[in-house]
């Protein structure tokens, strides 16, 4: 692990909550140049103090859309409502393979004759 993180090839972080050790792949295909003075611009501009509102409207006065609707949108399939269904209740059956067997009994428990 030591070996790959040395020659750039793995990213190693810890996470802060259990400090177990994190592994990334570092893909050096995505690897790009930039200029050297658009960094130095980048990291001069702060918008620290700035809300959402107030850079958006920068930059409209500057000329820029903003990006905000401009990403694919997911639309909210409403869930479908199951159809209730009315089932009759079923009288239990008398096993027919028992019937010599099973005996009948009123409810003050005497003997019912078939």
């Amino acid at each position: 692990i030591q070996n790959l993180t040395t020659d750039g090839k793995i990213i190693q972080i810890q996470r802060p909550c259990d400090k177990k050790r994190v592994l990334y792949f570092y893909d050096h295909t995505t690897d790009i140049e930039i200029d050297g003075e658009f960094v130095k611009q980048w990291r001069s501009i702060s918008v620290d103090g700035l809300d959402t509102q107030k850079i958006e409207d920068y930059l409209d006065k500057q000329g820029i859309r903003s990006m905000q609707d401009q990403g694919i949108r997911r639309v909210a399939v409403p869930k479908r409502k199951k159809a209730s269904v009315n089932r009759k209740k079923k009288a239990p059956k008398d096993n027919e393979h028992l019937a010599d067997v099973l005996e009948d009994y009123d409810e003050k428990g005497a003997k019912v004759e078939r």
